[in-house]
């Protein structure tokens, strides 16, 4: 896998050289970018509320739920998200930097990276923009990081993003069951045994291999993956941790 060092990504203070992911439409049309947030877009006007906002519009397809704060979302990008050498998390741009939602990866090591927090917050007119974020996604997991297989988890009755990642190769690998629990004024679900399991419905992992995104999507690879940093980064990764 190729050695990108993602916290240097991330501790860039020049928005010059912000890493964007270029993202097209099926003619090939640029429609917009996926930015990454990085040390240079913290401060900028409505970030932090945006992200805010988004994430309690998605709570209840989280496995950890509770009433997010513009506080506890920066302390969550100062502290765990942009030091961690093994998440990205990238904000989807039009051409004129309009946001319309974010898209992450988390546990990236050698070999595979999961889809993390990835939310639509808001209507766009770009047709299909979430199935392009994930094909400009996956394009740079294979190419630019050398992954081997794309993974990510989704509720099962998550119905709308199942079926986008299908659209995307993905396929089930596991169906995990959940165990819901309060503590103090946020929900929790938890991985257990299916003799412990109350959610109702279960936690999907789903899989798809570059070969399997190959065959599914023959267009792909047809332009340069986006630019990286040099390698470098020996740190050991972080657990994925909610926000």
């Amino acid at each position: 896998m190729a050695q990108v060092d993602i916290v240097s990504l991330k501790d860039n203070a020049d928005p010059a050289r912000r890493l964007r992911l270029p993202i097209s439409d099926d003619s090939g049309r640029h429609v917009g970018d996926l930015q990454c947030i990085d040390r240079s877009m913290l401060d900028e006007p409505d970030l932090i509320d945006d992200l805010t906002r988004w994430r309690n519009q998605s709570m209840p397809f989280f496995l950890t739920q509770f009433s997010a704060t513009e506080e506890r979302t920066r302390q969550w990008l100062e502290t765990i998200s942009l030091p961690a050498a093994d998440r990205i998390l990238f904000v989807i741009c039009d051409p004129g930097g309009n946001r319309f939602g974010n898209f992450g990866l988390c546990n990236i090591r050698p070999g595979a990276a999961e889809f993390d927090n990835v939310i639509r917050a808001r209507a766009s007119d770009i047709r299909n923009l979430m199935f392009h974020c994930g094909m400009t996604m996956l394009e740079w997991m294979f190419s630019g990081l050398g992954a081997e297989t794309a993974k990510l988890h989704v509720f099962s009755h998550n119905e709308k993003a199942i079926g986008l990642y299908k659209r995307l190769g993905f396929a089930a690998a596991e169906s995990l069951p959940l165990r819901r629990t309060e503590e103090q004024g946020a929900v929790k679900y938890s991985i257990v045994d299916r003799s412990d399991a109350n959610a109702g419905f279960d936690y999907l992992r789903m899989e798809l291999p570059v070969e399997h995104f190959r065959q599914a999507h023959p267009g792909a690879f047809s332009t340069p993956p986006a630019p990286t940093a040099p390698a470098g980064n020996d740190r050991a990764t972080a657990p994925c941790r909610p926000w």
